[in-house]
């Protein structure tokens, strides 16, 4: 199943940025976010992000 950015940006809302990928899944887990998209964000690299663009760009960049 292919995840977009948009459907992981619905499951991070109420971040706070800059946010490391360890806060960007508690944000996603915490809105009850599904498999595909909790293994999507797994795969980040373990970097602080500034913004929802920088995480939808960071997928972009994986698949």
């Amino acid at each position: 199943m292919r995840v977009s950015p948009a459907q992981v940006e619905s499951y991070l809302k109420g971040i706070s940025f800059p946010a490391s990928k360890q806060d960007i899944i508690q944000q996603a887990q915490d809105n009850g976010a599904d498999k595909p998209v909790l293994n999507i964000l797994e795969s980040l690299r373990d970097k602080e992000y500034n913004s929802p663009i920088d995480i939808s760009k960071a997928i972009g960049k994986m698949k």
